[in-house]
């Protein structure tokens, strides 16, 4: 049993809870396809989106137990502190002694709250204040189940959403229902006496792993000369961005800028005109990761402590200021990408370098779709006539200006939506040990409150995007022949509106049907020269698709990542000596 787990099994309190920390549902509905269309789609989505990413409050605790300092650090001790020969072995063995007494101690945690939540289970799982509460809920859900298949014999079939919330109404009534018996049984009182001694464990190792931080740093600054402790600072500043830009749980938040620049092959003069600007972003994201980081440390035990009370309250206080803190690093790193395009004189460079930082920051809304691959390998094509090559760039223009237009209205969206559903999560784990279900689960199937609101106009900006998308796409492949369609790349995922996946199936040839017909003045089946150039004189004006053709060049291709991930880090900054860690 993970520590994770451990901590998620106090939270789930009253045997409702015990149910999702096991494999109950996994023994139960192992070969039901509720189950597993359930789990597939609980696994999409992105950065900070989607799937089980890790319930506010419980990720930060789990990284508690991580150290701040690793035997592999000792390259960039060596390189961006200048340390000589005699040095590095002494600055070697503070390293190793550092991060084995953070591993013993972090073990001893571990194993303390592993046993304590293992304790907690077996109490509701058999015997206890639940009695065998196992056998009961598996007789449960193989009710459910057999309630389905009966419905779906008796000549009742369920769409996928209908089994979801047939599924999610008999989920609501069993989980109050053990609420209740717990509250009753004394199950609750249980569960805060383990989760007090779980507190009281973690507030001491807040306190150990600062005093063993500080110490290890204390003593490193010691075997430093008077110039390696000017360089200090800046490696500081340094290896908090390599540490802790990555703990980011939104959008933005845990993008390395440095690294993207790197990454983004910028000519020489132009590297030099951000120097400035570098320095100012160096210092402004440090003040911020600190500020977050030092917040999170101490709020978690109290986040904790507020679970085990029940008090939705001082959580969702603790839940938005983490959330604020975190919210600053992300804007910190928005306000400062804009800062470095704006700064660039050649427009191609503005270009690549715009695209790396939103697709670095934003990758669920900015990677390359379907549809730019389509568009690419159209153009690729060896027997297209110029005017098709023409007109398709054309129409290209028009698709990437439309994306563009969209993605940044997603950003907008998503921006909003992140953090709030952070909080909702972490409250409605803490509303559970209040003994309130009205709000479900904080995930799963009895999880609600992501599916409403502004969380709604986030997913359906995703949707009209990818429907904008195929009609882009249907205009086309109504310019290319059959078997010029056929290589095309396939849309990956779900299929189109048309059935058959990939393009949409039949569709294509009808809408092909229906260019000719249009155009065909004078009736012969067939598209002349003169029938043709209009029908593409019509797409390159925008004929018909309300499109913003002409911005062209927003919402370009190509947003790809890091490249290889060499050089992560950057230039560490005035003094930070030869950049970062290679990543790859």
């Amino acid at each position: 049993m993970s520590i994770l787990r451990s901590l998620r099994t106090a939270a789930l309190a009253a045997g409702v809870a015990a149910v999702f920390a096991g494999d109950v549902i996994v023994d139960s509905l192992a070969d039901s396809t509720l189950l597993s269309r359930s789990a597939e789609a609980q696994g999409r989505g992105g950065r900070g989106g989607g799937g089980m990413r890790g319930m506010s409050g419980m990720r930060e605790i789990r990284e508690l137990l991580e150290p701040s300092f690793t035997r592999r650090d000792m390259p960039l001790f060596v390189e961006q502190l200048k340390l000589d020969d005699g040095q590095r072995p002494i600055v070697e063995a503070l390293l190793e002694d550092y991060e084995d007494s953070f591993g013993e101690g972090s073990e001893m945690v571990q194993t303390d709250l592993t046993d304590l939540g293992r304790s907690m289970m077996q109490s509701f799982m058999g015997g206890g204040a639940m009695g065998d509460m196992r056998d009961r809920m598996r007789e449960r859900f193989q009710g459910i189940r057999a309630e389905m298949e009966e419905m779906e014999a008796n000549g009742e079939p369920l769409s996928d959403e209908e089994r979801r919330e047939f599924f999610r109404g008999r989920m609501e009534g069993m989980q109050q229902e053990m609420m209740d018996e717990a509250m009753d049984s004394g199950a609750f009182d249980e569960v805060r006496g383990v989760m007090s001694e779980m507190l009281d464990i973690l507030e001491q190792w807040v306190a150990e792993r600062t005093r063993i931080d500080e110490t290890f740093v204390a003593d490193v600054e010691i075997q430093l000369d008077d110039d390696q402790l000017v360089l200090w600072p800046a490696f500081d500043r340094f290896i908090t961005r390599e540490k802790s830009l990555p703990k980011g749980r939104l959008s933005g938040e845990d993008v390395n800028l440095f690294a993207v620049i790197d990454d983004s092959e910028l000519s020489e003069a132009s590297f030099d005109s951000l120097g400035e600007m570098l320095d100012e972003y160096e210092l402004a994201i440090h003040q911020a990761l600190e500020s977050r980081d030092e917040y999170v440390l101490a709020s978690a035990p109290k986040l904790f402590k507020a679970m085990r009370d029940g008090d939705t309250k001082d959580a969702e206080r603790i839940l938005k200021q983490q959330v604020r803190l975190r919210e600053s690093v992300r804007d910190t790193n928005d306000r400062y990408r804009e800062l470095f395009v704006a700064a660039l004189e050649d427009e191609a460079e503005k270009a690549r370098l715009d695209d790396a930082f939103l697709g670095e920051a934003y990758e669920r809304i900015y990677s390359p779709t379907w549809a730019h691959r389509a568009f690419d390998a159209a153009l690729e094509l060896e027997d297209l006539d110029e005017d098709v090559f023409m007109a398709i760039g054309q129409l290209q223009m028009a698709f990437l200006a439309e994306m563009g237009n969209r993605n940044r209205g997603l950003m907008t969206e998503l921006r909003k939506v992140e953090g709030k559903r952070q909080i909702d999560e972490g409250t409605r784990m803490v509303a559970v040990m209040s003994g309130d279900m009205s709000r479900g689960l904080p995930w799963g199937p009895g999880s609600r409150g992501q599916r409403n609101g502004e969380d709604d106009r986030y997913r359906d900006g995703m949707e009209e995007r990818d429907e904008a998308a195929e009609r882009f796409i249907e205009q086309l492949k109504g310019m290319l022949s059959l078997e010029q369609q056929e290589a095309l790349p396939e849309r990956r995922g779900r299929g189109g509106r048309g059935g058959g996946g990939g393009w949409g199936g039949g569709n294509n040839d009808e809408r092909r049907q229906e260019m000719i017909k249009r155009f065909d003045t004078d009736g012969d089946g067939e598209l002349n020269d003169d029938e043709r150039r209009k029908m593409f004189e019509s797409i390159r004006g925008g004929e018909g698709r309300g499109g913003r053709g002409g911005e062209g060049g927003e919402g370009r291709e190509g947003r790809g990542g890091r490249g290889g991930g060499e050089g992560r880090g950057g230039r560490g900054g005035r003094g930070g000596g030869g950049g970062g860690q290679g990543v790859g």
